[in-house]
């Protein structure tokens, strides 16, 4: 398998985890508002009990921020291999920049994927150009 296509691969599947555990959260939420001790702790608290974020936003904040790992760990390979150091500070700086990385992944995944798929296109057309 290209590794174009693995990476749109893990992407999706990232994607669609996020998006199933979104689900789950804004059911939670949903479960949350209906319980009178949860109610009871934020009044005890003297603070405004918390409204869930609903259905399609949690979905779609789970889905892109799932979506991100794999895409900012494309991101940040990809700018390693540049680096002509050794492979103990690439995963040092990996481990501490990982949040940032998880996070231009998740605004990147989109266009990335979009870019990959023009790739394999332009790839396969010209395969066919020369065959």
């Amino acid at each position: 398998m290209k590794k174009e296509k693995k990476q749109i691969l893990y992407i999706f599947t990232f994607l669609i985890l996020g998006c199933v555990i979104g689900y789950f959260v804004a059911v939670t939420q949903m479960k949350q508002v209906n319980d009178p001790e949860y109610i009871a702790f934020w009044a005890s608290q003297d603070m405004p009990v918390p409204e869930p974020i609903g259905f399609p936003r949690s979905i779609i904040s789970f889905g892109m921020l799932f979506s991100g790992i794999p895409a900012g760990l494309i991101f940040f390979s990809h700018i390693a291999k540049k680096w002509l150091t050794s492979a103990a500070p690439k995963i040092i700086i990996g481990f501490l920049t990982w949040p940032i990385y998880t996070l231009a992944g998740a605004v990147g995944a989109i266009p990335l994927v979009v870019y990959l798929i023009y790739r394999l296109w332009k790839g396969r057309i010209s395969y066919q150009k020369y065959k």
